[in-house]
């Protein structure tokens, strides 16, 4: 008796071990649903980059902005980077990326902060405020390391390493006009 319960078990518990996410082809799920979602976040971190990098044209070698330079492409970017956050909104990943995507959102949120942070202090003429826009930046940049290195993962398990999309990121200073 004890020995059919036993193997009772045993086969109950392989019963249910093989359900749920038994057809998981990576270890994100199942691969089409993995490069779905790929599919659908690669426009949208494309855009975060292109933002990036025009946030970038304003910023001198030394990682220097002049807060009315940057504070006319924060005004014209906000926008796009709004877009960007909406587009994130409608994604649904795979439950297995639940985190990155989190991530990702946490992100733009934090560029997002970024933006209006010295778009009001320019407009307030509170300089004050800018080392906190800074501080939502170098949050941003931090986590940009880190979902660029689960976004390769992802093309990794999907052997699509030549698509691999990252996000950019620029590193600035803000100083006041005439300083």
């Amino acid at each position: 008796m004890r020995r059919v319960a036993c193997l009772g078990a045993a086969g109950l518990w392989l019963l249910l071990a093989g359900c749920g996410d038994g057809d998981d082809d990576t270890i994100f799920g199942d691969a089409d649903d993995v490069r779905a979602y790929r599919a659908a976040l690669n426009p949208l971190i494309d855009e975060a980059s292109a933002i990036e990098s025009e946030v970038a044209e304003v910023v001198d070698p030394d990682g220097v902005s002049i807060d009315s330079r940057l504070n006319a492409v924060f005004v014209e970017l906000r926008p796009r980077l709004i877009a960007v956050q909406v587009g994130l909104a409608q994604i649904r990943p795979p439950r297995k990326l639940q985190g990155l995507h989190d991530e990702i959102e946490q992100m733009v949120q934090l560029r997002l902060d970024g933006f209006q942070i010295v778009i009001d202090g320019y407009a307030a003429g509170d300089t004050s405020v800018y080392p906190t826009a800074i501080e939502r930046r170098r949050e941003a940049d931090e986590l940009i390391a880190a979902i660029n290195v689960q976004l390769c993962e992802i093309d990794i398990e999907l052997d699509d390493r030549d698509d691999c999309r990252l996000l950019a990121y620029a590193a600035i200073d803000v100083v006041p006009l005439g300083a």
